[in-house]
């Protein structure tokens, strides 16, 4: 396969970045949902000092809370649409690319979290820099989390030309919703 048939840097930055901005909606929704809670008295925060608060807090509420702010991240909506026929999320399929292994297959959810971890883990030491320099100069145009997920991402669209799963949109956006809400609720 030629070289331009694989994602260019330039439009999976742009993909990332709509992606980026799906998965904060979530977190932008819970906190109008805590803000029309309050206002109409059903929610009442307790929290004056958000250090002294976490300082009292038990280990399992922190534990809730640190989970919490992983998954606004938008892991859930991550694994499960490039796991899904789309093998893209949302920002991918607007750009018109696509996540595959190596061998050119869908992805399984198993292998889209292994590839959501590496790319969470990886950020956290300098990995996301590397991975703009490798995207842009290994001919197949691989991230670091796509060499140790064994994944490519490629241009066009999948050959499996079904509907993305209703399922699997409530799910990458139900479950980190009512998560941060609950957590936050419980724990303010």
């Amino acid at each position: 396969m030629s070289e331009q048939t694989y994602a260019s840097l330039g439009r999976r930055f742009a993909a990332h970045l709509v992606d980026i901005l799906i998965a904060f909606s979530v977190l932008l929704l819970t906190g109008i949902v805590m803000r029309i809670l309050r206002a109409i008295g059903f929610w009442t925060p307790t929290v004056q000092d958000p250090e002294q608060t976490w300082r009292t807090l038990g280990v399992v509420a922190k534990l809730f809370i640190i989970f919490a702010f992983v998954l606004s991240m938008g892991p859930i909506y991550f694994i499960l649409c490039e796991a899904s026929t789309w093998q893209a999320t949302f920002g991918k399929r607007m750009l018109r690319i696509y996540v595959t292994d190596d061998g050119r297959k869908r992805i399984t959810t198993m292998r889209s979290l292994g590839r959501w971890l590496s790319r969470w883990f990886c950020g956290w030491f300098g990995g996301n820099f590397l991975s703009l320099i490798t995207i842009a100069v290994t001919g197949n145009r691989k991230a670091i989390h796509d060499f140790l997920a064994g994944t490519l991402v490629l241009r066009g669209q999948p050959p499996d030309k079904t509907p993305l799963e209703p399922w699997r949109i409530a799910a990458a956006f139900g479950l980190p919703f009512v998560w941060l809400l609950g957590t936050f609720m419980v724990t303010m």
